[in-house]
């Protein structure tokens, strides 16, 4: 943090609490980044009732609206991170604290956002890092569940929902790429085959009053990613075990897949491409997996894959030690542009294209009239270390940055006692 928040900012945040939301209000004179289009210098991005209804030049803001003066600011819509446990954990070595992992192999029931603990402490210091959407998923076992957009500000896990389910999430077996007869994948197998024969069973008492199967919430879950309505999150580690993953999703007739893994997705970007499989790439700040790759193979992965056609999300991996500097992945995709990614598609990388592959992308990701009023003002590019996250507002309203507990203490031993002479 190099800066504190301006004056200005800060005014505005401390009466923000009383903003009525019907009210319109143009935030003006900083340089606006749509993502979507060109940067606007000098212009006006105009909120009411939490969506933006317009933006543009200064010059064509209308004379009676409520201003906000951003002036020398840049805005930028929040990022999206397209796979944590944010909200799932809140203190690694206290059990209770961890709703991340179900025991058992097969837990795709489990629905993500009704664990989210909406008093998180980890949410501020990821808010005020510019982050604001997360997807929310399970991790363990091989059907882990769906997972769930949400905002990372709101009352309860209600209020927080965007989108749920975003997805249903399956890891592949790492066995299964060199054997087809791999217990974890006839398990996975034996499941969809059960799941798919319940569905019929339940249509046809439905339909023609056949006898009705047995209740099971597994199967019922399974039901909407067997017909086609959600998306298949399938996680692989390692190219060979990607390929097993994407033929057998396509044995399968999972048409609606995103594969998740890490820098081996470069060596299938063509076939991502071509079949229209988006991806989610964990780990651009990496180590080599192989003794003969070169020190950058994870940081040139994401500017193979934008090279190729590949839509992508950049995330940290979602671990729950990742989860409390959740808001890092625009380091990672800042990392990516310093080695071949452009810009444009870095920003995209956490912000446009996270929200389009989570469903969500007619709501957030770029600034456009419509959209929810869930931006950032900074004082240079996100994709630098150096930049300072200067305020928030979470569907038009503005978040108060003094409730991340960091930035309190960074405060106030910024100002310690200076040692008296001779200590």
């Amino acid at each position: 943090m190099r800066a504190a928040i301006p004056v200005l900012l800060l005014t505005w945040l401390l009466t923000g609490a009383a903003e009525v939301r019907a009210e319109r209000v143009a935030y003006v004179g900083a340089t606006l980044h749509p993502i979507g289009a060109d940067a606007i210098e000098n212009g006006f991005l105009l909120v009411k009732d939490g969506r933006i209804e317009a933006l543009g030049p200064l010059s064509k803001l209308e004379a009676d609206v409520t201003t906000v003066d951003l002036t020398g600011q840049h805005v930028y819509p929040g990022l999206v991170h397209a796979g944590t446990v944010l909200g799932l954990t809140e203190i690694g070595s206290v059990a209770g604290t961890d709703d991340t992992t179900e025991t058992g192999q097969i837990n795709a029931a489990i629905r993500a956002e009704i664990a989210v603990n909406h008093d998180s402490m980890l949410f501020a210091p990821n808010v005020t890092g510019g982050l604001l959407t997360a997807n929310v998923m399970p991790t363990g076992g091989l059907i882990r569940g769906s997972s769930a957009v949400i905002s990372l500000a709101g009352w309860n896990w209600e209020e927080m929902t965007l989108r749920a389910p975003s997805g249903m999430h399956i890891a592949f077996p790492r066995g299964a790429a060199d054997d087809a007869q791999h217990e974890e994948l006839r398990l996975l197998d034996d499941v969809l085959d059960q799941a798919r024969a319940w569905h019929r069973a339940a249509r046809a008492h439905r339909d023609v009053d056949a006898a009705r199967p047995a209740p099971n919430d597994q199967f019922e879950a399974l039901g909407p990613l067997l017909d086609g309505e959600m998306r298949l999150f399938l996680h692989a580690s390692g190219e060979r075990v990607m390929i097993a993953a994407l033929d057998w999703a396509e044995k399968q007739g999972f048409e609606k897949v995103v594969l998740v893994g890490g820098p081996d997705l470069q060596h299938l970007a063509d076939r991502l491409a071509a079949d229209g499989v988006d991806a989610i790439l964990t780990g651009v700040h990496a180590m080599p997996l192989r003794a003969w790759e070169a020190y950058d193979e994870a940081y040139v992965a994401a500017s193979r894959l934008a090279a190729a056609g590949v839509r992508f999300a950049i995330t940290d991996g979602g671990s729950a030690f990742a989860a409390g500097n959740a808001r890092h992945i625009a380091l990672q995709a800042g990392m990516a542009a310093a080695f071949g990614l452009s810009e444009s598609d870095a920003l995209r990388s956490v912000t446009q294209w996270p929200a389009e592959i989570l469903g969500v992308g007619d709501q957030l990701g770029t600034l456009e009239p419509g959209k929810r009023a869930t931006f950032f003002v900074t004082d240079g590019s996100p994709l630098e270390a150096t930049t300072s996250i200067l305020a928030a507002w979470i569907d038009g309203e503005a978040y108060d940055f003094s409730r991340d507990r960091q930035r309190r203490l960074y405060e106030r031993y910024r100002g310690r006692p200076a040692p008296s002479a001779g200590e």
